[in-house]
């Protein structure tokens, strides 16, 4: 039963990474990122490029793999979501708007790498044990990883600037805006900060087991559950949503 709760754990905390950014974009914007999926893979597949293709290091290729993932987030409010929002767009507008980019970006991914499945490490993963439990090198990281940046997301919420202003957004964007909030400014802040969860989570499956152009839609999946198990008007909420649904599914 241990080894199950463990492994559930590490599971989790992976989902409530991925959940964190979902729920904080939404929660910002009150835009449902079906795209989420697709910066999800992409952070994954510029990590296989960094780490496989150029060989470089393995933190250079992580904070290579965030930097793409942020500046693609960043790209698709600026370049969709927010033209639509000016012009007072409907909810199903940017939702079906955010399903094509993810459909495009999946399947861009597809032709450019194939189908297959890539391995980033080959070999037999190291293995730690605790008592009666037993995780590989990748699931410590993955508890360690996902504990510290909900901790480090709690304190940036409460305790800066712009933590404030994403919830002050969140509560009344208008207001805020009238207030002399620079919302947009904001918002992509939001959609960054929301890539870059994706991008950790998924560059810590991909460590793992791999990753292929399809593996996005359900990760992005996972999130959205969580966030709706835990409550979509409270920041941190998807996170607590993600480790119950990890300790499910194990």
């Amino acid at each position: 039963m241990e080894q199950f709760l463990a492994n559930g754990f590490c599971k989790g905390a992976v989902i409530a990474l991925v959940a964190l950014g979902f729920g904080l974009i939404y929660t910002t914007t009150r835009v449902f990122h079906i795209a989420h999926a697709a910066i999800y893979v992409l952070g994954a597949y510029a990590l296989y490029v960094a780490l496989v293709l150029l060989k470089l290091p393995l933190p250079i290729a992580i904070v290579f793999g965030i930097f793409v993932a942020v500046v693609a987030g960043m790209f698709v409010d600026w370049a969709i979501y927010q033209p639509l929002s000016k012009r007072s767009a409907s909810a199903a507008v940017l939702l079906i708007s955010s399903l094509g980019v993810q459909i495009i970006s999946e399947n861009m991914i597809a032709l450019g790498f194939g189908n297959q499945t890539q391995i980033l490490r080959a070999g037999v993963e190291r293995t730690f044990s605790f008592d009666s439990i037993i995780l590989t090198q990748v699931q410590i990281a993955q508890a360690i990883v996902g504990v510290g940046l909900t901790g480090a997301f709690m304190l940036f919420l409460n305790h800066s600037r712009t933590g404030q202003l994403c919830r002050a957004i969140s509560d009344d964007e208008t207001l805020a805006s009238v207030l002399g909030v620079r919302v947009n400014r904001i918002r992509l802040l939001a959609f960054g900060l929301g890539s870059a969860f994706a991008a950790i989570g998924s560059m810590l499956v991909a460590l793992d087991v791999g990753t292929d152009p399809h593996v996005g839609f359900s990760a992005m999946l996972g999130a959205a559950v969580a966030c709706i198990i835990g409550g979509l008007r409270n920041f941190l909420a998807p996170a607590v949503g993600g480790v119950l649904l990890g300790l499910t599914q194990s």
